[in-house]
């Protein structure tokens, strides 16, 4: 008699990119995601010839905000606003039944070597957290990847946590108004509730800031900021 064998854990991949960034950089996320082991949902703003989901929700927030004037990076709203966008659309989309992780990558990202399931549970994965991010010592986090588990009572709250400080706009009541500093604002309140989360940062500070590369330099690598350019990051380690 056939049994069908259910598998431990079920992971929806999410990034997001515009039409510009695909042509920019994000085809070579595209081009070494392995798809064969890995469920990707692509979210855009734009119609893309390749397979996505249209970008819808932040629509109010961009429209409202877009004439504030940008002085850095760190208060650049508007442009880091579509993460924690597809990151909620993703939750109402697909996850609340089919999969019990949701996994972000930022699109500047290209793999080096493959990665699956069983990957992200040995690396990523702690059962008992909401989010696990990569820390880094007197700084805000690296969230080029993020881990949610959805099993968690308390990860559907959190996100929609995030998602409602852009909502309402009181983003702008916080000291940066970048995507990084949100999630960490967020958590910590979380995280003083006695909510856990998973930090696989290190305690001490690594090459420019990449914890990334230190940390996952063998299966990918994170081209953030000028990287793209020379494509590759110098702060991966020699080994890899």
């Amino acid at each position: 008699m056939h049994t069908q064998v259910k598998q431990l854990h079920r992971t929806l991949v999410v990034t997001a990119f515009n039409e510009r960034l695909y042509k920019s950089y994000a085809h070579r996320f595209v081009d070494t995601f392995p798809t064969d082991l890995l469920t990707l949902k692509i979210y855009s703003e734009d119609v893309l010839d390749i397979k996505s989901t249209h970008l819808h929700i932040h629509r109010d927030f961009v429209e409202r905000n877009s004439y504030r004037p940008v002085s850095s990076y760190k208060f650049d709203s508007v442009r880091f606003c579509y993460k924690v966008y597809a990151i909620a659309q993703a939750l109402e989309d697909y996850a609340y039944d089919d999969y019990d992780r949701l996994l972000w990558i930022d699109a500047d990202t290209v793999f080096h070597k493959q990665i699956d399931e069983d990957w992200i549970t040995e690396h990523l994965y702690d059962k008992h957290s909401i989010m696990t991010y990569m820390g880094r010592p007197n700084y805000y986090s690296e969230c080029g990847l993020l881990l949610f588990n959805l099993a968690h009572p308390r990860t559907h709250n959190y996100i929609n946590s995030v998602r409602n400080l852009y909502d309402t706009d009181n983003i702008y009541l916080l000291k940066e108004w970048h995507d990084s500093y949100i999630w960490d604002s967020v958590r910590q309140q979380y995280e003083a509730k006695g909510n856990k989360f998973n930090n696989i940062g290190v305690e001490h500070k690594v090459k420019a800031g990449h914890i990334q590369a230190y940390l996952f330099g063998e299966w990918f690598d994170h081209l953030k900021g000028k990287r793209k350019q020379i494509g590759y990051s110098k702060e991966i380690p020699k080994k890899h």
